[in-house]
């Protein structure tokens, strides 16, 4: 069945929703929570936008563009409404490999890979702290190429923009971060 077929017996039987939400919840939550870095947050905000979803299938439209990215609008809105009602400054990603431990267990490693491990930490933390300076823009730009792989065309879809100009936008803002960095990030 394809995915506008889902939407269609959606629109006609709302317990049909579920194959949409089987098929892209983990995308959803995994953006969410990569942008949001708090697990109960991520999963509230997830249960939130299928909410929506469910609540507003009869008025979606199916244009040709992938349901998921009327999804990750929905997500990037209630996120963004999220904040503006918390009057909370922005979270930004914090994966896994951005959390750094201060307390290496350098006893068996060589002084030189012990000293590489501490500037890749070091690097990690500058990328982390300059990719929350980022406007919120550009953040969700980055987070969705680099964290949810999306190509340019699904970005344009997303953030309702063209396809050149998720281009131009994307090499903008990979210039800024790389200012606010101190060292090189190819």
């Amino acid at each position: 069945m394809s995915e506008k077929d889902l939407v269609e017996a959606a629109k006609k039987d709302k317990a049909k929703f579920l194959a949409l939400y089987d098929l892209h919840f983990d995308a959803i939550y995994r953006y969410l929570l990569s942008r949001v870095s708090d697990v109960q947050l991520a999963e509230d905000l997830t249960s939130d936008t299928f909410s929506i979803a469910l609540e507003k299938i009869d008025r979606y439209e199916w244009t040709g563009k992938p349901f998921r990215s009327w999804l990750y609008r929905i997500a990037i809105n209630e996120m963004n409404q999220y904040f503006r009602k918390q009057k909370k400054e922005r979270a930004t990603i914090e994966k896994e490999w951005h959390k750094v431990n201060e307390t290496f267990d350098f006893a068996d490693a060589e002084l030189k890979d012990a000293e590489d491990r501490e500037a890749e930490a070091s690097k990690l933390k500058e990328l982390n702290l300059a990719f929350r300076s980022l406007k919120k823009e550009d953040q969700d730009l980055l987070s969705l190429k680099f964290f949810e792989d999306l190509s340019y065309k699904e970005i344009a879809e997303v953030l309702n923009i063209s396809v050149n100009n998720v281009g131009v936008r994307l090499i903008r803002a990979q210039n800024r971060l790389t200012k606010l960095c101190n060292f090189s990030l190819s």
